[in-house]
This record gives structure tokens, sequence and C-alpha cells, in this order.
């Protein structure tokens, strides 16, 4: 990776700044212990991203087009300017990176994906009231796979062995604490119209309409108890624990457009029972619901669920790879899906025992569903082996990288700041050694906003995997010091 520094002074003292900052916060950590440790590191996830010229043979932004001998400019972690090195001036000031030699484009966008927790479903049945950011472990090595195959955004959400799950997470696969892999705290709601294990098919439909069904009696009743009695809901916050600060002291009248409890403005929201609260957030469509669905049958009562309730316009479907059968009525329903990992469907025909095979994502571009694509595993076919696979079953190669870029972008309702490179949007490049979905290329660099956390020739793990170099005892792997890499 070729990397030119700035000038002598300049480097001087931002790296009198660095040891400063540096020195500090050890200082820190030796007088107070971990505790404040973790507030500088969360702190540190908060601050402005960083500076960085990126230099390409090709850039592929995702946005219109590409751009031969290019440049991008990113401040503060941002990308300030992109276009032709003719016609994109350079910070002096700024380090550079890439060159001729390389591709450059968006990171990719897994919007789906159970990875990088300590287990992926809870024995709860009904459990909106949990986060997933208790579950996830920040050194876990899936995070070190899917940032050396150029995954630089994901959604983490619980497995589909649920009723209703815990609320989601949005993250980036670089940071030694949860709060530095944060980019949306809480993000969606999963739930399953496919049975749990032990649930027929009918249970698990009678619990997804009882939850809901709880939940307006709930509010019914806390409605009918503060006109009765004013102070009670307050009562039962304060012995539970709850501080409201002046947000959650209001109340406000029951949002969404399904049904509606009159009377809720009331009650202040923070008096709200935490087990309720989320699920009357997804009702007034605050939060995103992703709803998986194992089998044709479970398209039909994950739309209902969401039609009755007000959220469809936020639904997003998790398929089994069986369910290009209910294309006709997902289009119909105008939602977005997230498709198995499995791209094809295959089934024996029962009259003359010839099996048949089905393109599941051309089942839905024909359709006109928007479609994002889902890593098999984090390692050797990760998103963008899928989108090369998509390209070979027949996807336009156009539509395969929107579905690991654009398209699951915009389902985490990021479309305004990752899947493309344009001016605005964050600064997550990849810069790989050819084109993304060839099969010879290697993602020699990983760019996330504006930070090059990934360099191919110091990943520890390349190294001793391919040219059997052991690294001294001791040293830490070239992840977690924020710099990894693969081939693809």
């Amino acid at each position: 990776m070729t990397l030119r520094r700035i000038p002598m002074q300049y480097s001087m003292q931002s790296t009198s700044q660095l040891f400063s900052r540096g020195a500090h916060q050890a200082l820190r950590v030796s007088l107070f212990g971990l505790a404040l440790a973790a507030v500088t590191s969360t702190a540190s996830a908060m601050s402005p991203g960083g500076d960085l010229v990126i230099e390409a043979g090709r850039i592929i932004t995702q946005a219109g087009g590409e751009i031969t001998d290019g440049v991008i400019v990113i401040r503060d972690g941002r990308i300030e300017a992109i276009g032709a090195a003719d016609e994109v001036e350079r910070p002096w000031d700024l380090n550079v990176v890439g060159g001729p030699e390389f591709t450059a484009y968006p990171g990719f966008v897994e919007a789906h994906t159970s990875g990088g927790m300590d287990r992926a479903n809870e024995s709860i049945d009904v459990a909106p009231f949990l986060n997933i950011r208790d579950s996830i472990d920040p050194v876990s090595f899936f995070f070190e796979d899917v940032l050396r195959n150029g995954i630089t955004t994901l959604g983490v959400h619980q497995g589909n062995n649920c009723v209703i799950g815990a609320r989601g997470m949005v993250v980036r696969p670089v940071g030694r604490t949860v709060e530095e892999l944060m980019v949306i705290g809480e993000f969606g709601l999963k739930l399953s119209a496919a049975p749990k294990s032990g649930s027929s098919r009918a249970t698990q439909a009678q619990a997804l309409r009882v939850a809901f069904d709880d939940l307006k009696s709930y509010l019914e009743d806390s409605v009918g108890e503060r006109r009765y009695d004013g102070d009670k809901a307050k009562r039962e916050a304060l012995y539970q624990g709850r501080e409201l600060d002046e947000e959650e002291s209001k109340g406000r009248a029951m949002g969404g457009t399904a049904w509606k409890v009159d009377g809720l403005e009331l009650i202040p929201r923070g008096e709200l029972d935490v087990k309720q609260r989320p699920l009357l957030e997804l009702v007034e469509g605050n939060y995103a619901a992703f709803i998986y669905c194992g089998a044709p049958m479970d398209v039909h009562l994950a739309l209902e669920i969401a039609r009755d309730n007000g959220f469809l316009h936020r639904t997003t479907l998790v398929l089994d790879n069986s369910c290009w059968k209910a294309a006709d009525i997902i289009a119909e329903a105008g939602v977005s899906v997230v498709l198995d990992s499995a791209m094809t469907h295959i089934e024996r025909d029962p009259y003359t025992g010839k099996e048949i095979e089905t393109v599941v994502p051309r089942v839905f571009a024909d359709r006109g569903v928007r479609f994002a694509l889902s890593s098999n595993n984090a390692s050797s076919q990760s998103l963008w082996y899928q989108a090369a696979l998509a390209n070979g079953l027949g996807i336009e190669r156009s539509a395969a990288l929107d579905a690991v870029t654009v398209i699951p972008a915009e389902i985490l309702g990021l479309g305004d700041r990752v899947g493309s490179l344009q001016v605005g949007f964050d600064g997550n490049v990849v810069l790989s050694s050819g084109d993304p979905l060839s099969t010879t290329s290697w993602v020699e660099a990983v760019v996330v906003e504006g930070e090059q956390v990934y360099d191919r020739k110091t990943d520890a793990r390349n190294q001793h995997l391919f040219e059997g170099q052991t690294p001294p005892v001791g040293k830490q792997s070239s992840m977690s010091q924020g710099s990894t890499g693969n081939r693809r």
C-alpha cells in the first residue's frame, strides 16, 4: 500500500499531540482504573473521523458511474471531494494512500446478521425490552473476518429462533468496545413468523398476535388507571428505580396509523412499562421491523402482523430461499427483503421426478422487489462472493453490487451515509487489487470514516496462513491494533 507522509514540520506537531494524548490517557488508566479507560474509549469513538486522500486507477462509486484515475478526499471522516485526478485538488497536509494499480469502491453493507454475539437467541419468547448490545463481543474474530472482506457496516440482530426478539444495533467492525463499534445504538426489532423451536405455526401466530393485543390492553388499562389514580404509574416507575428526565416526564398522544389508544398523552412516556415501550415504538412507526419467514406460508402472517399494527412501511422480510414462491404478495406489499445466503432453490417435480432449480434473486428482481444479499460465512463466502455468485447466476452486475451496498444501507436507515461514494457520505472505502467481484482480487486496504483500519501487508493472520510467518509471542493480531485484510 502506497503511503506518502505529510511534511516533517506538520508530522512532528501531530506526533507530539498524539503522544500527549496517549500519555494522558495512560495516566488516567493507571490512576483511576478500567472504568475511566472505558469512558476515554467512548469519547474517542464519538470524536470526528480521520482525514485522508485516496488515489485509485478505478473508482466504483455506486452513485451513477465509475471514475478512471480518480481521487477521494476525506475530511473529518466524510467525503469532501471525489472525481478525476486532474479535477480534484489534493490538500497538501493529508496522507495519501492507494495508487493507480488499485480499485476503490464503497465498503460493503450487511443488512442482517447475528454474527459477533455471544449467543444469537434468547430463551424468552417475547423480549423486545432487551438490547443485543449486551451480547456483542467486540473482539470476536467475526469482526476481524468481515473487515478483511471489505464489510464496513453491519446490522446486528437477534437470531431467528424467537417470537419477538431484542432490539438490534448497527455497527462498524472496528473497535475494542461496544461503544467504539456503535453506529446506531438501537435499530430495529426482530420478529419471526416461522415457528420457534418446539412450537407449531399456530402457536407462533397466536404468540405474535397476543403480544400486540397485550400491548393494547396494557395501554388502555394504564390510561384508565391514570384517570382514576394519577400517581400509580409514577409510583411504579420510582419503585423500579427509573429517574425521568425532562423528555421522559412528558406525555404525548399515541402515533401510528393502525390503531390508537386515546388519552395516552396523560401518561409521561418514562412511566410506561419498559417491557412494553419498544413494542409501542414499533406500532408508532419509530422502529424498523425485521421479520423472519422460514417458508412461503410465513410471509402471509408476517405481512398481516405488520399491516394490522401499522409498521408495514418500516418492515424488511428476512427470507428463507423457499420464500420466492411468495414473491408476488411481497411485491404487492412493497417491502424490501434480505435473501438467504443460498441463492438457488432446488425441488423435485412430484410428477416427473425432475429437479427444478430456481434462481431466487432473479425472481425478486423480475418483480421489482428491492433485495439485499447475505453472507454465507464471514470469511470465504462473504458479501463480495455472494454478489459475484448472483452475477454469475444471471443478475446484472449493477444490481448485484447494489444488493451489497446501496440497498442494505437504505434498509439500515443509512442511505445518506454509506453504500456509495458521494460528497458528504462517510469515508468508508475499500481498496482492492482488482475488480470487487473477481476471485483473484485481494482486499488490500480498508478505510472507515477516513481512518485506514486495515492493511493487508500487516495482516498477521494472513501472513501466517499464506507465508508461514509466526507472529512473536504476545503480539496482538493486526485486527486488534486497527489493521487487518483477505484474498478474494
